[in-house]
């Protein structure tokens, strides 16, 4: 029998070394497989020193090896030991928040030598506290209220949203009558600009329908775009470049331009097209 696996055998048949809910069900009919010699004996040495503690085998590698403990002292861990590869070759690591607060630039103490492990796990392992309990209670709550303020605003604030998309849609829809009667109901003073604001609405949505149509059938070339130059007009359509002058350009597109030589620039004019400034304009073609 391997030493490895002596110190195994003797190492779970302690009455406070025991295997994780998870570990034995990942195990199913398989044994437990020997830990490495190093945190083997480490465990032993706590173990049998400290009887009311309990070390339980947390994570495996392949072939079930155990290479995580947490140890548990009356319902709370006060540690965890495990492997770590560090400067070339796997060491022994103990963990905890006391270990981390006073580690700069790992959280963890990492060791080759056996002896230093158990000295730093007789220093560090020890139930909290109260001072530390306190502090990490403080903490623990701040968090909790932290996570479930934003959780609770966040559900909130989506809640919210399809409460006020449902109420704009019955609104805007089978129950505007009732919006309308609620604005005629209203006094004069309020009523007034209310229906000026609703007309506005109604104009900037017009608008915006217009423009939308001209620019889609601008972009599926189904619209000229004209060019005034000096009492001619250069005419493209897609790919096709024509040039007319007030004689020549096609009547309907010639009374299309006409309306808009009317309007300022930047102006839409629904089924007509629009002006661009003094020199191009947009004409929406026949059958568009």
């Amino acid at each position: 029998m391997s030493e490895s696996l002596g110190v195994s055998m003797n190492l779970f048949a302690l009455s406070n070394v025991e295997l994780h809910p998870d570990v034995s069900k990942k195990l199913g009919q398989e044994s437990i497989g020997d830990p490495p010699t190093d945190m083997c004996r480490l465990v032993m040495n706590l173990a049998m020193a400290n009887p009311l503690w309990r070390f339980v085998v947390t994570d495996t590698l392949s072939g079930h090896k155990p290479v995580g403990f947490s140890v548990i002292d009356s319902g709370e861990t006060i540690g965890k030991i495990g492997r770590q590869y560090y400067r070339g070759d796997f060491k022994l690591s103990l963990t905890n928040d006391r270990i981390s607060d006073k580690r700069e630039r790992t959280e963890s103490y990492r060791t080759g030598d056996v002896d230093k492990a158990v000295l730093m796990a007789k220093k560090m392992f020890f139930r909290l506290k109260p001072n530390e309990r306190i502090d990490k209670a403080y903490d623990k709550a701040k968090q909790v209220m932290n996570n479930q303020a934003h959780e609770k605003s966040r559900e909130h604030r989506y809640s919210e949203r399809d409460t006020q998309n449902s109420a704009q849609e019955f609104i805007m829809g089978s129950g505007f009558h009732l919006f309308l009667a609620h604005v005629n109901g209203l006094p004069e003073a309020e009523k007034k600009p209310m229906l000026k604001k609703m007309e506005q609405t109604k104009k900037f949505k017009d608008d915006m329908l217009t423009i939308e149509s001209i620019r889609e059938r601008f972009g599926d070339n189904k619209a000229a775009l004209v060019i005034k130059d000096e009492g001619k007009y250069l005419v493209k359509i897609g790919q096709d470049v024509q040039l007319y002058d007030d004689n020549t350009l096609p009547v309907e597109m010639r009374g299309k331009l006409g309306m808009l030589k009317l309007v300022e620039a930047e102006h839409f004019v629904s089924d007509i097209g629009c002006r661009i400034n003094d020199e191009i304009f947009v004409v929406l073609t026949e059958g568009a």
